[in-house]
């Protein structure tokens, strides 16, 4: 995938997001490729390395890092006042 995106990666880099795509989904590891790159890029490195692929992984969420988020949050969300009210309209 990095290659159809013209990302240079290190080899840590690599390593870190073979990691990470075993423990998630390879459709997530495969989308930090290009976020990462935005982020080697902003810093004007030739490369991506291991802190840009750490960086994109605390901005974004993968589906089991959300669900988490979501249940530790419940109560601060709108649709939990909503619960025992009729969800339609008159």
């Amino acid at each position: 995938r990095c290659e159809e995106e013209d990302v240079e990666m290190t080899e840590d880099a690599y390593a870190v997001l073979t990691r990470i795509g075993l423990e998630t989904s390879l459709r997530y590891a495969i989308q930090l490729i290009t976020a990462a790159s935005l982020v080697a890029r902003k810093r004007k490195g030739a490369e991506v390395g291991v802190e840009d692929i750490k960086r994109v992984y605390s901005l974004f969420l993968d589906e089991s890092r959300s669900t988490q988020y979501m249940r530790e949050y419940q109560e601060a969300f709108l649709f939990n006042e909503l619960q025992g009210e009729s969800m339609e309209t008159p």
